[in-house]
């Protein structure tokens, strides 16, 4: 486990400690509830709370210091004061990765981005082979220095690290601390809008990423961010994916890499024109083709860090994506398609084609859809478009929950869809005996906010192959 020197912590801080700490401190905490033995608790004020009020229960839980804005004499644990704790974490986790001798990748992007991270971490080696991640979605500003001090200079040779947005100036933070050796940005699309503005402002925040790499480093993005102005002048090499019906053996200019993409009923073939020809060819369980662009980031990525095709296939052949973050399951002899973290028009549209494609002979299908989060004030009208791309046929039942329902429903009937054909309910939760009752296939997708797992709680649902 990294070992953090109290002496150099009040440098990187700018900070006193009112005692010294009894030794090195092996991590930092923001939970009390959660904090290790031997680790630092970072005593972050919020609209809700003060950790300032949890000193004590975080030293009766094994803390060994905490990072304070103000000293409580009151509490017999070594308090390293700084202005603001928050900044002090982020300060200490950009000089614990500047002096990381591995390489770290940031990824970020409007859709895929955990498990693209995911799959990067497990190409490049997983934690046996001295990979670490981001837990979950820990990509904020808090949960990236989180991340980044979690470094184990002797056990670790790569960090892969997710970084969200949500606002203007939330990615100026994040790239500092992680200064990339490569970036990836896996798409960019209406996501966050409310606070961002236009699919422009989504670029431009995403773009500081890639302007973060490091001397000698890599960008990795698809073709449709190489064409939004905010991507024209990085200042850094960079690798375009871009898709093509056929590799031809025509030399492509030297940043772009083609790459094709094949379905078949349970997998996926990626072929990329990494390199001199033939193409590689990679295989793996079936996934969308949004997905797919994905995978070919990683797979480039790590191919450029060095991992070989054939490890490679190896490790990617079983690899699908996260628990309810586009899986593809098989409950009993229906086909059901899940992602409960995420949804946007880009990401809605992917997943709606790749599953119509999936169910084309399984009789009627059930969408439950969600609706999706701060998108501004053109969400009534993004979520008419995606009602009106999806054509229900005869049988299929449309389940409607969130804000902007009556949008989703506007759009579906303006597509053709029969009244009885769409409802509309509250809470996902009523959707349950829908969801339990249903003999044919099942389409799940909405934010994070619906928590649509909920109706599937009946279900006995394992990964199709």
């Amino acid at each position: 486990m990294p070992a953090f020197q109290p002496d150099r912590l009040a440098e990187w801080a700018r900070g006193t400690w009112t005692s010294r700490p009894s030794g090195a401190l092996t991590g930092f905490s923001a939970d009390s509830r959660r904090i290790g033995a031997g680790e630092c608790f970072v005593a972050l004020r919020t609209d809700r709370r003060d950790g300032h009020d949890f000193l004590r229960s975080a030293m009766e839980a094994g803390a060994r210091a905490a990072i304070v804005s103000r000293a409580d004499p009151s509490v017999s644990l070594p308090q390293l004061v700084v202005e603001d704790p928050l900044a002090a974490l982020q300060a200490i986790a950009r000089a614990h990765r500047l002096a990381f001798g591995g390489r770290v990748v940031g990824i970020s992007g409007s859709c895929g981005k955990t498990s693209t991270k995911e799959l990067l971490a497990l190409l490049l080696g997983g934690q046996e082979g001295g990979v670490l991640s981001t837990e979950g979605n820990l990509n904020n500003h808090l949960g990236v220095p989180l991340t980044l001090t979690r470094i184990d200079p002797v056990r670790h040779r790569f960090a892969v690290v997710e970084a969200g947005i949500s606002a203007e100036g939330d990615m100026d933070s994040l790239a500092a601390m992680i200064e990339p050796d490569v970036a990836i940005i896996t798409l960019v699309a209406e996501a966050h809008l409310k606070d961002l503005g236009s699919l422009e402002g989504v670029a431009r925040e995403k773009a500081k990423l890639p302007r973060a790499v490091r001397a000698a480093g890599m960008a990795v993005f698809p073709r449709q961010c190489a064409d939004l102005p905010a991507f024209g002048e990085l200042g850094v090499d960079r690798m375009i994916l871009e898709p093509a019906d056929v590799i031809r053996p025509a030399v492509p200019p030297k940043d772009v890499v083609y790459f094709t993409v094949t379905q078949r009923e349970e997998t996926t073939a990626i072929a990329i024109a990494y390199g001199p020809p033939p193409p590689l060819v990679f295989t793996l369980r079936r996934v969308s083709p949004g997905m797919a662009q994905n995978v070919a980031l990683a797979i480039c990525s790590a191919l450029w860090l060095g991992v070989s095709p054939a490890t490679i296939q190896e490790r990617i052949g079983g690899w699908g994506p996260a628990h309810w973050r586009g899986e593809v399951l098989r409950d009993g002899g229906r086909l059901l398609y899940v992602d409960c973290y995420n949804a946007n028009p880009a990401s809605m549209r992917d997943a709606l084609a790749n599953f119509r494609d999936l169910a084309s002979a399984a009789g009627p299908s059930l969408y439950l859809l969600g609706c999706m989060e701060e998108l501004g004030p053109e969400a009534p009208a993004y979520h008419r478009g995606v009602g009106r791309s999806l054509t229900l046929r005869p049988g299929d039942l449309a389940v409607l929950v969130g804000s902007e329902a009556a949008s989703l429903r506007d759009g579906l009937l303006e597509a053709g869809a029969e009244p009885d054909q769409v409802r509309v309910i509250s809470d996902a939760a009523q959707a349950a005996p829908m969801v339990a009752g249903w003999t044919g296939s099942v389409f799940v997708k909405g934010s994070r906010k619906y928590r649509l797992e909920t109706a599937l709680e009946g279900a006995a649902a394992e990964a199709a192959h």
